[in-house]
């Protein structure tokens, strides 16, 4: 494993947990990093889950199991985790203080679907989180509120689409609706905003020059980043960042690269944001200026 504390400039390398093949994909569940801080961190591979609390000189094997999604904020981390039981497969989150490994499972439960592919999204930011299970379309949802995960109502979930979810602050949220892939919509993206914290939504006035979305990340809460493959190209497979600065009213392509697709993207704060790409090296590129420019970061 390897970490940069100066924004890309220079890296060092760490202990990794004692797992084989630690960041590739298992199945259908997906590999994950994710810190807290520079000492508390977690690594979600193969199905298991690992904690270090000494920025990686040593890592412990976690009780949770099956980990889909993984993210930490305001003192605390969540897992998304798979279980079965009698009345069939579902998914619950599993929650623990960044600093200890006391891990507790939310009274909530979410179906995980009919479809092939259950993928679990877990947004937060602050003490505010979301959860979504897209199985194609959307199959069902969940709030933190008050430290505790209830039952929620995602936007799009009478709509036969997927979506992505994306928050600037505890109340500001926004999520991309994919018509044309399960519904008989004409293919585009419908964009919603909530600023009450997702207890109300309503549709953005744009129009997105592509016809699906993957991943989105929002900078504050007029400016959004969208990633997406780009359907122009005929003879090689490009993909394209777009932002909007104005809410979803207009939208520029601020870079294209020959990645195929984008596996990762997210802001740390208004200014600096990163977005890793999906072959051609899997490169990781970061931003500055709110998602205006990208840049390429060498991570050796």
């Amino acid at each position: 494993m390897w970490h940069t504390g100066d924004g890309g400039q220079t890296w060092r390398g760490s202990p990794a947990p004692p797992a084989p093949a630690a960041l590739e994909t298992s199945g259908d569940t997906p590999s994950r990093i994710r810190f807290a801080n520079a000492d508390d961190g977690w690594v979600a591979a193969g199905g298991k889950l690992w904690a270090t609390h000494d920025g990686g000189a040593h890592w412990d094997q976690q009780s949770v199991e099956t980990v889909s999604a993984i993210e930490a904020s305001a003192g605390a981390v969540h897992a998304v985790t798979a279980q079965s039981g009698a009345d069939g497969f579902h998914f619950v989150v599993a929650t623990s203080p960044v600093h200890t490994d006391a891990w507790r499972l939310s009274a909530v439960r979410l179906d995980a679907g009919a479809g092939p592919v259950p993928r679990p999204q877990l947004v937060l930011h602050g003490s505010a989180g979301w959860l979504v299970i897209v199985n194609r379309t959307v199959v069902g949802g969940a709030r933190l509120q008050e430290g505790q995960w209830v039952g929620w109502k995602p936007p799009c979930d009478d709509a036969g689409t997927p979506v992505e979810l994306a928050a600037s602050t505890t109340a500001d949220l926004v999520a991309f609706c994919a018509d044309g892939m399960w519904n008989d919509r004409p293919p585009g993206e419908r964009v919603f905003v909530s600023s009450d914290g997702g207890s109300s939504f309503r549709q953005a006035p744009t129009t997105l020059p592509v016809r699906s979305v993957y991943p989105v990340a929002a900078a504050t809460r007029s400016a959004w980043v969208v990633g997406s493959a780009d359907t122009e190209a005929q003879s090689q497979p490009q993909a394209r960042l777009l932002r909007t600065a104005d809410g979803g009213k207009t939208w520029k392509t601020v870079h294209r690269s020959g990645e195929a697709g984008w596996l990762e993207l997210g802001f740390t704060g208004a200014d600096q944001g990163v977005v890793i790409g999906q072959g051609n090296g899997d490169r990781l590129l970061m931003t500055f200026d709110g998602g205006q420019t990208w840049n390429p970061i060498a991570t050796r």
